[in-house]
């Protein structure tokens, strides 16, 4: 990552400061700046922000305060306190609460700022590494459980219906097929990953029959977008893994995009089982920071308690 796209947001309530942090530091990052806890709240949502500095001292909201909102709702971030040395040792005992990488004595001294920014840019490079690692991992396999199923379920359909039994076979194929063939790129148009998405569903509904209903709601014109490959796999066999499927209760998913909003949206109805299968950890923690290192566009979670929907950002 280049220094000129790293940004970094300065809150303080003295004017003056930020304004001396901004003409230090704006040639070399992008500096933006807010002059209390719930103004950088805001700048947070509205753009992507690889470091937090924060002053304790605020009127309203104290540093760490803000931090411990910053560190729940933006966790890939990292967070700085800036604080005098009267308030170093209450700031210590409470650092915890905002996952705070380190303190900064006031008044900071512009050698050791910028040596300090230089590490926490060096930092969220190798968590960008972690993260395309995890996501590598993810692209590089279907959920064992599924190959086991499938073939739980080939060996009944060899019996049953060997011309059946043949179609799951190719549908199989192509479903592994497509993650060997495209297991090293970053983006994929929909129209490529939706036969994949296809042959998959194809054969969770062979096993589920009538107890799965997917309807697919994508336009031909929409299929130029690009979106980072598997995930839309990833949350269909989310809510395949977290959700009661039976005739009495059967399991509805929605795969659809929308013209005007810039998203493909996956939503099923909720009717969660009274226990699921241990999580891996590369879940939708790991889809909303691939696409934040994709695009800086975030993710969208909805959980109203009858349906649980996830919006993934169309990429172009």
């Amino acid at each position: 990552m280049e220094k000129k796209e790293f940004t970094i947001l300065y809150v303080d309530d003295e004017v003056n400061n930020l304004i001396s942090f901004r003409a230090t530091f704006r040639r070399e990052y992008k500096v933006l700046t807010a002059q209390d806890g719930p103004e950088g709240l805001q700048v947070l949502t509205d753009n992507e922000v690889h470091l937090v500095l924060s002053d304790q001292r605020m009127p309203g909201m104290t540093g760490v305060e803000f931090l411990e909102i910053v560190n729940h709702q933006f966790p890939e971030t990292i967070r700085m306190i800036i604080t005098g040395f009267s308030d170093i040792d209450a700031v210590i005992g409470s650092i915890n609460k905002g996952g705070v990488y380190r303190y900064i004595a006031k008044p900071w001294d512009e050698r050791e700022m910028r040596m300090t920014i230089e590490n926490a840019r060096q930092l969220f490079g190798l968590q960008e590494e972690n993260i395309i690692s995890q996501f590598e991992t993810l692209k590089s396999q279907v959920n064992p459980h599924f190959l086991f199923n499938s073939l739980n379920v080939l060996s009944s359909l060899i019996f049953i219906d060997q011309e059946k039994a043949a179609r799951f076979v190719r549908q199989l194929s192509k479903v592994y097929r497509y993650v060997l063939d495209h297991k090293d790129l970053d983006t994929i148009s929909l129209e490529e990953e939706l036969p994949f998405i296809e042959s998959y569903i194809y054969l969770l509904k062979t096993r589920f029959d009538q107890n799965l209903q997917v309807e697919m709601d994508i336009p031909q014109k929409m299929q130029h977008y690009k979106v980072a490959p598997m995930v839309i796999q990833l949350l269909v066999e989310n809510a395949i893994k977290h959700n009661v499927i039976s005739r009495g209760k059967p399991l509805k998913v929605t795969l659809s995009t929308h013209e005007h909003e810039g998203y493909l949206t996956v939503r099923n109805n909720l009717q969660l089982k009274s226990s699921t299968e241990r999580s891996s950890q590369i879940g939708l923690t790991n889809i909303r920071k691939r696409y934040d290192y994709l695009s800086g566009k975030k993710i969208e979670i909805i959980n109203d308690h009858e349906y649980f929907t996830v919006k993934i950002p169309l990429l172009d």
